[in-house]
């Protein structure tokens, strides 16, 4: 599944020229909502064949990247499951669907390029996640999928 991924992001960044997940929503007609949602970090919701993605506005903005950029592989792997991203999710059994959206938004956020590149200048993980804007987590899934 996770080169069904790698080429299904790879259409969207070409089709439509942008990894920037907040264009990419714009673009697909995906509302995005920013507001209090507790300890959710974000949703995906289908409703009345309409998408929205809620983002937890208590959030820095690289998480807020991180979380739009998860729930949107939801919106477009996962159409009609509605989709939470909490971040105390590690007690919780990571489901196939999480782990779906987690390499989404690492593929759509992180080009191979460029992180082969930081890797050929020695950068650590928090280097790269610094230059990136990302965060480390998000480096290392993609270094963990990385071909």
């Amino acid at each position: 599944m996770k080169s069904n991924i790698t080429n299904l992001v790879s259409s969207l960044i070409k089709k439509y020229n942008t990894r920037d997940p907040y264009t990419l929503a714009q673009h697909l007609n995906i509302e995005i909502i920013e507001h209090n949602l507790s300890t959710a970090y974000g949703m995906y919701k289908l409703v009345n064949q309409n998408k929205f993605i809620f983002i937890n506005n208590k959030l820095d903005d690289i998480t807020k990247k991180f979380v739009l950029a998860h729930e949107l592989g939801h919106a477009i792997l996962h159409r009609s499951s509605p989709g939470f991203y909490f971040k105390n999710h590690t007690l919780m059994k990571t489901s196939i669907y999480e782990i779906e959206a987690n390499t989404f938004a690492a593929e759509l956020i992180i080009s191979n390029n460029e992180l082969k590149e930081a890797l050929s200048y020695g950068y650590t993980i928090p280097q790269m996640a610094s230059a990136f804007n990302v965060t480390e987590d998000l480096i290392k899934l993609k270094l963990n999928n990385l071909q």
